[in-house]
C-alpha cells in the first residue's frame, strides 16, 4: 500500500521542494508591493538555504550523527527563519 522511501531520497525530494518554494518567493519579489517585497526576499533566502541543507543531508548523512553538528545548527537557524517569516507575514497582514 505505501512504499518506503529511503532517507536520502526523501531529503533530495525535500530539497527540491524548498528550492521550488524559494523560486516562487523570488518571482513574488518582483510582483508584490513594497511592504511584502522585503518579506519575499527574506523568504527566498531562508527557503533556498533550507533546500541546500537538505541536499547536504542527503549527501553527507543525518545531522544526528557525531561530526554533523554544523548541519544541525544550520537547520535550527532555518527553522527560526521560517518562524520569522510567519510572524512577519502576520504583522504585515494586521497592518492592513
Amino acid at each position: 500500500m505505501f512504499t518506503v522511501v529511503s532517507p536520502e531520497n526523501f531529503n533530495w525530494a525535500e530539497g527540491f521542494f524548498w528550492l521550488l518554494l524559494s523560486l516562487i518567493c523570488y518571482v513574488l519579489y518582483f510582483k508584490v508591493s513594497h511592504p511584502y517585497r522585503s518579506l519575499a526576499l527574506f523568504s527566498f533566502g531562508v527557503l533556498f538555504t533550507f533546500g541546500l541543507s537538505d541536499f547536504l543531508e542527503a549527501s553527507y548523512g543525518s545531522f544526528l550523527v557525531a561530526g554533523m553538528e554544523w548541519l544541525y545548527i544550520w537547520k535550527i537557524i532555518d527553522v527560526i527563519g521560517l518562524c520569522i517569516i510567519v510572524g512577519w507575514y502576520f504583522k504585515l497582514r494586521l497592518r492592513e
